[in-house]
């Protein structure tokens, strides 16, 4: 895709402007920097299959939910753990499914200025604002993720305002991974950003 062409099947939301430039199916233009171009593979394979093997844990979410209703409803006999797998694994998959999302522009985006920039103009906002704003953040919440999670798994954290008094520190753990794997997606993000602010295309 060349300059602002859009398909005209397709609605352009905001979640497309960065759907139609992401993904490890899309292959790299000839003219971009090799090295460039394998990382932004990499990475972006990465996201992709963290984002596939994440999305499973819908499943144990719903077989717990589920389980705990028809217990509650028809047995009389709520369990102590539903609700805990439940929002332990949906903040699991929240943290560790991010870098996917930011991918794919899944991620809140509110571009009604932006989609009708010229492309090199929308590389250079997206340089700067992943440069300036989004690695600094992240890089400090990663120090932050850390420090939570090796004090958790050293204490061997549990729950305390939950009965069941599950352990935590997987999920606290989660946490840290996956903002690395926020900020290695935005590795990504900046070298797409930087081929379309020089070159005036999006690299797909």
């Amino acid at each position: 895709m060349a300059g602002n062409e859009t398909d005209d099947t397709l609605p352009i939301g905001d979640e497309l402007l960065a759907e139609r430039r992401a993904g490890p199916g899309n292959r790299m233009p000839d003219d971009m920097h090799p090295v460039a171009r394998v990382t932004i593979h990499s990475i972006d394979t990465v996201s992709e299959w963290v984002g596939r093997v994440v999305a499973l844990m819908v499943v144990p979410i719903i077989l717990a939910m589920v389980y705990e209703v028809i217990a509650r409803k028809f047995f009389i006999a709520p369990t102590l753990w539903a609700f805990d797998v439940s929002r332990m694994l949906y903040g699991m998959s929240f943290m560790l499914g991010a870098a996917y999302a930011l991918m794919h522009g899944l991620h809140i985006r509110a571009d009604f200025l932006y989609r009708n920039f010229e492309v090199k103009t929308q590389g250079r906002v997206d340089l700067v604002l992943y440069i300036v704003l989004f690695m600094p953040a992240m890089i400090f919440l990663l120090i932050a993720g850390y420090e939570f999670a090796l004090k958790s798994v050293l204490q061997g954290e549990r729950a305390g305002d939950s009965t069941w008094a599950p352990v935590v520190w997987p999920v606290k753990v989660s946490l840290a991974v996956g903002v690395a794997l926020l900020l290695v997606q935005g590795v990504s993000e900046i070298l797409k950003s930087w081929y379309a602010a020089t070159r005036g295309r999006w690299p797909s």
